[in-house]
């Protein structure tokens, strides 16, 4: 009986570890590096797109000689 308790007290805490893991991961931010001189040094800009009524979310590069911009909203 004693052996049941402590499998489901493990399985328990195993979801909530899961769970803190994944909510973590969703939180942390997914660009970190230019993929063109890889360095860490991006700055995230936002733009208004009247026509299409969207904000549009690209990240250029900080570092001197780089200066890149790339992401989602960058392309055509």
């Amino acid at each position: 009986m004693k052996n049941s308790n402590f499998v489901k007290i493990a399985g328990i805490a195993l979801i909530f570890v899961l769970a803190a893991f994944a909510f973590a991961s969703c939180v942390y931010d997914a660009v970190h590096y230019c993929p063109f001189c890889g360095k860490s040094g991006i700055q995230e800009i936002s733009s208004y797109n009247q026509i299409t009524g969207m904000t549009e979310i690209y990240y250029k590069c900080t570092t001197s000689g780089c200066g890149k911009t790339f992401g989602a909203g960058k392309a055509p």
